[in-house]
């Protein structure tokens, strides 16, 4: 196991005075001999966006499955706390619309489907989607943005309390992957949940306010961006005799790891612990002439949460 693993507790937990509006509990699927999701314990809370990662076949996919009712679980369960199936909106893959209607027959056509849509709600939503501009052009001619936009549109007919969203900037330019990010934290801002499934790291650290990382249908690891990101930081040390003072930090019980390049040491251990680390040298002789911190990518520490060494990951995602 690697050393991020080590650390943190998988098993989320909410804060006092925080909503929880649905919890899967030991939320497992087999098919066959193969355990897609392996007693799956996740929360999400009212009006964050939460960042559902992993590698390919991870169990994410199967996971939004069975909390949208599409898969039925080999053990365990979902509550929904404060927010029922209705309530769930949700663009699994790409969404799919016809396309010789325009934007707005769209969700007419959706509207009807479900039912209980007021009739102003069409050309509000358009608005907030920023399509209002082009209500009578063809699905067929939107670009993918565009499309993109209107498929979280049609999530969001109901009002519902959790919209879940799979890869929503796939296949988009960086124009398009601006707009619809801009789009997440709206929607958060206004009290609504987002379950974000996304393989862009770089745009869960922007978005995101939790993350939970999968691999092999386990959950690994799951807090703030901040605290996942915090597991990955590196004191940056130079010092004399680099190889005893290596020795001298290991036994330290707060370090995780010590690797020795030249006459500079990568320590894995919080970074308020740089003056203990710098007295314990003091103490034997050896003095620190440079000490930095190196922080780490939310990239950085998913890549080592999830890297294998037993094989390629399941199949199916």
């Amino acid at each position: 196991m690697n050393e991020i693993a080590k650390r943190g507790s998988p098993t989320p937990v909410a804060p006092s005075g925080v909503e929880v509006i649905l919890r899967t509990m030991g939320l497992t699927k087999r098919f066959g001999s193969l355990t897609a999701v392996d007693g799956l314990n996740l929360e999400v809370r009212r009006g964050e966006v939460l960042g559902f990662l992993g590698p390919n076949g991870a169990g994410k996919s199967t996971t939004v499955g069975m909390i949208l009712g599409l898969i039925a679980p080999t053990a365990g369960r979902v509550e929904y706390n404060s927010v029922s199936l209705k309530q769930i909106g949700a663009i699994i893959e790409a969404p799919a619309f016809y396309p010789y209607l325009s934007g707005r027959d769209n969700l007419r056509a959706l509207a009807l489907a479900s039912g209980d849509v007021p009739p102003g709600r069409i050309d509000d939503l358009l608005e907030y989607v920023g399509l209002a501009d082009r209500p009578k052009s063809p699905y067929r001619t939107y670009s993918m943005g565009m499309k993109q936009r209107l498929g979280i549109a049609s999530t969001l007919l109901s009002d519902p309390a959790l919209v879940i969203l799979d890869e929503p900037t796939n296949g988009l330019d960086p124009a398009g992957q601006r707009e619809i990010r801009s789009l997440i934290p709206q929607l958060a801002r206004e009290g609504r949940s987002v379950l974000l499934a996304s393989h862009l790291l770089h745009e869960v650290e922007q978005v995101c306010d939790r993350v939970a990382i999968l691999r092999r249908g386990k959950l690994l690891q799951t807090g703030t961006v901040s605290d996942i990101v915090g597991l990955g930081g590196l004191l940056e040390i130079q010092v004399a005799e680099p190889e005893r003072a290596a020795e001298i930090i290991r036994a330290l019980p707060f370090v995780q790891s010590v690797s020795v390049q030249g006459e500079r040491l990568s320590v894995a251990a919080p970074e308020e612990r740089g003056a203990d680390i710098s007295r314990a040298l003091g103490d034997a002789n050896l003095y620190v002439t440079a000490m930095s911190v190196r922080h780490s990518s939310l990239e950085d520490v998913f890549l080592e949460l999830t890297e294998t060494e037993a094989g390629p990951e399941t199949e199916g995602d």
